[in-house]
């Protein structure tokens, strides 16, 4: 596939489409987008328009009608995921398609589905919506740069809700004469602008569905203010879609947009299911596994990772005859699920000798969470690197419910220990807990501040469904670049003993929805 990808360059429409009345030419004149719908309107389809297919097409659609604004104006956060093999700005970032897996795992986590069919220079097609559409009841967004009919005719016939009419490529003329085509296929339309004028064009269109792109398709840089400027230009009758630029969980909660559409964060993902939570709910962890029906629901809400305990006070305290084994049930039915997560090994940094080396091993743990003081974490760090150089290094701090002056000038030395360790390359992350972990206790969130500087942090410390809101918004405010959350006894029944309704309900709160 990647041989055959065309790079889209900047260029100049042909003079019959810079005269087409349908098209935005001023706007895409010298521009990758001239390029691009060059090639859209050079594409042929094999199967004519008629009337009569119209009409087919119509009456197969009515029972779908308006089918993604109902799903897209559902209360709390909503994700529109895509499958994209490419694009001009990443290149190539999937080799190959599993649709099977995309419609898995966009089937459990998304409130619907775009699919890039775009052939040239995105590597997409209407064959792999048709396969797409075999496989999930999702609503479907056909996302292309339609500037003719049969591109709209094959999109129907593939199976999608929508489709997608981009300003920035189509005037008012054409817009309206493809609105009306796909409309009389029952389609619905995504109405994309990328810049206050064509925002306001679309208000004057009528659009219902209006997805604001942080890309500049001429350019193709991107800017997540953009959306921020313009939300509050859009009409309140209509859906606004944040488009582009939103990597991580972060960057959604960063944002004042309620609606996403997301595509290359999980493209570029090795495991597609691991990309789409990691974008969703973040680095997010439910630790003090100690069954392993309760890691399945935990990656099943959106985790990422699972934590078996090893430390001698926890009550969750997994003895080292059962660690591997647990470890291995763990991995095989979470790989079962399609919704593979790390397994941290949880040990007091002081406890870290032969012994517990072997059982990491046998374990074969992603990752090694280490507690106690911090300078004896960063000293076990560094003997565990050298030792499992393959295996992601974590140390918690702990911290006080209420901070005195003398706490926060030894935390802000900690901070710079910390900051040392990661440029060094020991640790690969922090967690921030209460100073007695394990207990459901917070901490002092006025502390949040002087790990700003760090850059991936996880929280911990007495979270739970009812707080997690709370805490993500303190983050935010301090400036922290918050990685995940790192549940424990805030989501279970009795100690060890997990509940999958309360690890639901904390990670929809973590995502914005509701449970």
């Amino acid at each position: 596939m990647a041989s055959f990808l065309k790079k889209a360059l900047p260029g100049v429409l042909p003079p019959a489409l810079a005269a087409n009345p349908d098209l935005n030419a001023a706007g895409m004149n010298g521009t990758v987008l001239a390029s691009i719908v060059t090639a859209a309107a050079s594409r042929t389809f094999p199967e004519a328009i008629s009337m009569r297919a119209v009409r087919e097409m119509r009456a197969t659609r009515v029972t779908r009608a308006a089918v993604l604004e109902r799903a897209l104006r559902a209360s709390g956060r909503r994700f529109i995921l895509e499958v994209k093999a490419a694009s001009p700005s990443e290149g190539l970032m999937r080799g190959a398609i599993d649709t099977d897996v995309y419609a898995r795992t966009y089937g459990r986590f998304a409130d619907a589905v775009s699919v890039v069919t775009e052939p040239d220079f995105f590597a997409g097609s209407f064959d792999r919506l048709a396969d797409i559409r075999q496989k999930t009841v999702l609503p479907i967004l056909a996302k292309d740069f339609f500037v003719k009919e049969e591109q709209i005719l094959a999109a129907a016939r593939a199976g999608a809700d929508a489709v997608l009419l981009m300003l920035s490529v189509l005037s008012d003329v054409g817009y309206r004469k493809l609105a009306a085509f796909a409309q009389s296929l029952g389609l619905e339309i995504l109405t994309e602008a990328d810049s206050e004028t064509d925002l306001a064009r679309a208000r004057q269109l009528g659009a219902r569905l209006i997805g604001i792109n942080n890309r500049d398709l001429r350019t193709l840089t991107v800017d997540r203010r953009r959306v921020e400027t313009l939300l509050d230009m859009a009409s309140e009758d209509a859906v606004i879609v944040a488009e582009s630029g939103y990597a991580t969980a972060a960057d959604l909660t960063a944002s004042s947009a309620r609606v996403f559409l997301c595509g290359s964060a999980v493209s570029k993902a090795p495991d597609v299911s691991v990309g789409v939570r990691e974008l969703l709910y973040g680095k997010s962890k439910v630790c003090g596994i100690t069954r392993a029906e309760d890691a399945v629901a935990a990656a099943k809400a959106g985790a990422v990772a699972v934590g078996i305990i090893l430390a001698e006070r926890s009550s969750r305290k997994v003895s080292t005859a059962a660690a591997a084994e647990l470890s291995a049930a763990v991995r095989r039915q979470t790989e079962v699920a399609g919704l593979p997560v790390e397994i941290v090994a949880v040990a007091d940094a002081q406890e870290v000798t032969g012994e517990v080396l072997k059982i990491l091993d046998a374990m074969q743990a992603d990752v090694v969470q280490l507690h106690g003081s911090l300078s004896q974490a960063l000293k076990t760090a560094e003997v565990l690197r050298g030792a499992l150089s393959d295996v992601k290094m974590v140390v918690a701090v702990g911290l006080p419910t209420v901070a005195t002056a003398h706490c926060r000038t030894v935390l802000k030395d900690d901070v710079r220990k910390i900051e040392a360790a990661f440029k060094a390359g020991l640790i690969d992350r922090v967690t921030l807990d209460h100073a007695a972990g394990g207990t459901g206790s917070g901490f002092d969130r006025e502390l949040l501040p002087l790990f700003a500087t760090l850059p991936w942090v996880t929280l911990a410390g007495g979270l739970a469904p009812e707080n997690v809101i709370d805490l993500q918004r303190a983050a935010l405010s301090a400036g922290l670049h918050l990685s995940g959350f790192d549940f424990n006894s805030g989501v279970e029944d009795a100690p060890g003993v997990k509940s999958a309704e309360k690890i639901g309900r904390a990670f929809a709160a973590v995502a914005g929805r509701r449970y």
